[in-house]
Order: structure tokens, then C-alpha cells, then sequence
């Protein structure tokens, strides 16, 4: 008798890819107490998460996780088989395990892609058995929006512009990567094994942009829509200063000084882990046109014109104990 296990008839295993953000501005604060963004989003396919999804006789969602940290009731993927049971009534049996390689609190977006996987995987589901309930592909961004912010870029196929809280989602027009000086680039991402949670990031970026009238720094935004006004605005923060650890640096490498290269939360997470400003020191001394930390970090990316470089840049990372991917753009 075999050992192995076989696969259920009808069991899949969906793909989630990440993200990085080429750019990203903290341009304000709501009164809700929401930061403004405006960012850059492109997909990477790498590193992924793998979503092994198989039917169940009883309707509902089973949850499982490789990570035991991963709450099995409170996490995006349960979140978005709820919000797409309840918008459309189609509640299929499902088990589904969730095999994580995109690290937690590298900014890369690992949870918002698991939702939209699913969710995807849902609707192709409801369009075969009950395809009178089956959800437009405008019902379907209004769910994602609804788990997460980051959650309906995982449902387009390239990088877009964000807006908004995140939410507000525009296409890069063919050719419009080449003009930021992209084309032909060698992208390596690089994990180091360190998590920024992104609400103590937030919390951070809002002590050290705001100020109150008597001139002090005001380290909490979500009182009150008069302290929202006191933030400074996106081009005048001082977090959009280049992050470049070093002036001789950014002058060999002149892509780092583009106006859009450009990271509001690097200086306040480099504050607090100062072996992610090594890391881009590192990524920039080894030859890269520019370094950039994604998101609220931990993750950073480089941009290389040679794959030999970034082919070795990778390598020299992964014997260090960092996690290190090669794309090409």
C-alpha cells in the first residue's frame, strides 16, 4: 500500500507572486487617520507562496498554515473566501494549505497575493457550478479592496500605480517602465531575515513628520483630523530626502538620484535596523545603479545593468544568510 498521499479530484496548487514598490511617497494623512500614498507597484514572481487547495464534502473553508505564527481563523485567505461566500452566496467546500515562502514583514505583499489567488480561484469556481451568482470582474476588485489595500494589484497582470490608501489602481502604459530607465535592468531582491510590522512603521514615519504648534514632534496622528492637518505634505517631508547612505556613493551611481527613486519610510525603519541600511550599503558599494527597501521593509531591491553582477550580488547575499532573488526586467 502506498504511503504517498493523492491528490483529491479537483485539487489544485494556485501560485501568489509579490510585489515591490519601485517608489513609494507617504503624501499626507486622512482624518481617519489612513496614510496617503502615491507608489509603484510591480509584480515579481518570485519569491512565491504556494496555495494547495482541494474540495471538501461540507461547505466552508478549512485552513491550514506552514507557519505556525499564521492565525487559522484571522488571516487574509479566510478573509477572502468569507467576504466572497457572503457577496455571492456561493459557499464551496474547500481545504486549502497555505505553503509559505514569502517572508512576513518584508513589505512585499505575501497576504494580500494569497487573498487574490483565492479569490480568483473562486470566481473561476462559481463561473462553472453557479455561474448566475458568478461576480463581475468589478464585484471581484471591491472584495479584494475590502480584505486588503494591496489586494486588487494582485488581481491586474503588471506594475500600476497606486493612489489613495493604495486602493485607487493605474496601469503602466506599455513602455512606460523603459522611460523610468528600467529597461534591460537586473532586479535582485533581497530578504533579509528581519520583520518591520508595518503599523509600527506607520507609527513611526507620524513622530518624526509631524509637528505641533509649539514646534515639537507629535508621535501619534490618529487623534484627531487637526492633528491630520499638521502633516506635512509629501514633497516637503523630510522623508523623501534621498536615503543614499553616502554622497560619494549616490554620485557613481546617477539612476539612485532619480526624483521617483524614492522610499518615505527608509529613514525611520533605518533608524531602528541599521542592518537593513548595511544592506543597502552593501547593494550599492557591489555595483548597483540604485537600492531601494520595498514597502515598509525588510525586503530591499537593486538595480543592476549587468547579469554577472546581480548574478554574483545574489550569490554574495544568499552566503551571508540572505535570502536573494534575480529577476529581469
Amino acid at each position: 500500500m502506498s504511503t504517498h498521499a493523492t491528490p483529491a479530484p479537483g485539487a489544485v496548487t494556485l501560485h501568489a507572486g509579490c510585489k515591490v514598490n519601485l517608489y513609494l511617497r507617504i503624501t499626507g494623512v486622512r482624518p481617519d487617520g489612513y496614510h496617503e500614498l502615491d507608489t509603484l507597484f510591480l509584480p515579481l514572481p518570485e519569491p512565491c507562496d504556494l496555495l494547495h487547495v482541494s474540495p471538501r464534502a461540507e461547505a466552508g473553508i478549512v485552513f491550514t498554515c506552514t507557519e505556525p505564527d499564521v492565525d487559522p481563523a484571522r488571516n487574509t485567505v479566510v478573509t477572502a473566501y468569507e467576504r466572497f461566500a457572503t457577496a455571492t452566496g456561493f459557499r464551496p467546500g474547500l481545504a486549502v494549505h497555505l505553503e509559505k515562502h514569502i517572508p512576513h514583514g518584508a513589505g512585499l505583499g505575501g497576504g494580500s497575493a494569497d487573498a487574490a489567488v483565492l479569490l480568483r480561484h473562486l470566481a473561476a469556481l462559481c463561473a462553472q457550478q453557479a455561474p448566475g451568482a458568478a461576480p463581475t470582474p468589478e464585484v471581484l476588485r471591491a472584495m479584494a479592496a475590502g480584505v486588503g489595500a494591496d489586494v486588487p494589484f494582485f488581481l491586474m497582470d503588471g506594475p500600476a500605480r497606486a493612489n489613495g490608501i493604495g486602493e485607487v489602481l493605474t496601469p503602466l502604459a506599455p513602455g512606460e517602465l523603459a522611460d523610468l530607465g528600467l529597461a534591460g535592468m537586473h532586479l535582485v531582491l533581497a530578504c533579509p531575515p528581519v520583520r518591520v510590522s508595518t503599523p509600527w512603521a506607520y507609527r513611526a514615519w507620524d513622530a518624526a513628520n509631524v509637528t505641533t504648534p509649539d514646534g515639537n514632534a507629535q508621535t501619534s496622528t490618529r487623534t484627531s483630523a487637526q492633528t491630520s492637518a499638521r502633516i506635512m505634505t509629501g514633497q516637503s517631508a523630510k522623508s523623501l530626502r534621498p536615503c543614499l547612505t553616502s554622497e560619494s556613493l549616490e554620485d557613481r551611481n546617477p539612476l539612485s538620484r532619480g526624483p521617483w527613486l524614492t522610499n518615505s519610510f527608509e529613514p525611520v525603519v533605518f533608524q531602528t535596523h541599521a542592518t537593513l541600511r548595511r544592506t543597502k550599503e552593501f547593494l550599492l558599494r557591489r555595483g548597483a545603479c540604485a537600492a531601494l527597501m520595498s514597502g515598509s521593509g525588510a525586503s530591499l531591491f537593486a538595480l543592476f545593468r549587468k547579469h554577472g553582477t546581480a548574478r554574483d550580488v545574489a550569490e554574495a547575499l544568499r552566503n551571508d544568510n540572505i535570502a536573494a532573488f534575480l529577476h529581469a526586467l
